[in-house]
């Protein structure tokens, strides 16, 4: 896949990351998903923009793949952006599999007591798992103190998780979120 390199950033054609990286995705995984958990920013592409990507992409792709020339009304997005849609892959193997044995967590759903329906979402980062706090009622003002901010693709991990769920949209709106930890939440909430 061919990289454009800013003054700052590197970027890629959207049509080419669909084409080359997420293909699979958008064919088994509606683009609500998708476009409404991740916090893409794609910037349109000028006449002379799209012109230097196809020379390049004219010269450099190949596979004996088919390829539609870009025009000026594709956009580009940050290759980091691309790195991050790890999600959307994690997204994939979760619905693919009902089997998660030797897949690493990075977020699913926990069940909190006996209850089949008492499963949370949640977030690993460093080893801990984050649970969204408007999930238990009582006395949480000891939560609060102990809570941590998820923001940008750490978020959109446990968003994926409440869509599937069925959570209110309210909650997708948001840039940040406090979590906790779910060792905190077992100190509160013992058996």
């Amino acid at each position: 896949m061919r990289i454009v390199y800013g003054k700052h950033f590197k970027y890629v054609a959207t049509r080419m990351a669909e084409y080359e990286v997420l293909e699979k995705y958008i064919i088994n995984i509606h683009s609500y998903v998708y476009t409404s958990c991740t916090p893409v920013i794609a910037y349109a592409i000028t006449e002379s923009e799209a012109k230097l990507l196809n020379d390049i992409n004219k010269e450099h792709y190949g596979n004996g793949k088919e390829f539609h020339l870009l025009a000026g009304k594709d956009y580009i997005v940050g290759l980091e952006h691309l790195h991050n849609f790890y999600l959307i892959d994690l997204c994939y193997k979760k619905l693919e599999r009902n089997n998660n044995s030797g897949f690493e967590d990075i977020c699913f759903f926990i069940r909190i007591d006996s209850n089949a329906h008492s499963c949370v979402p949640y977030y690993t980062q460093n080893g801990q798992k984050y649970l969204a706090l408007f999930y238990f009622e009582g006395d949480t003002e000891n939560l609060m103190q102990r809570a941590v901010q998820l923001e940008n693709w750490d978020l959109d991990y446990l968003k994926f998780c409440w869509k599937i769920q069925g959570v209110k949209a309210k909650f997708f709106a948001i840039d940040s979120y406090s979590v906790v930890g779910f060792d905190d939440i077992k100190n509160l909430y013992p058996p």
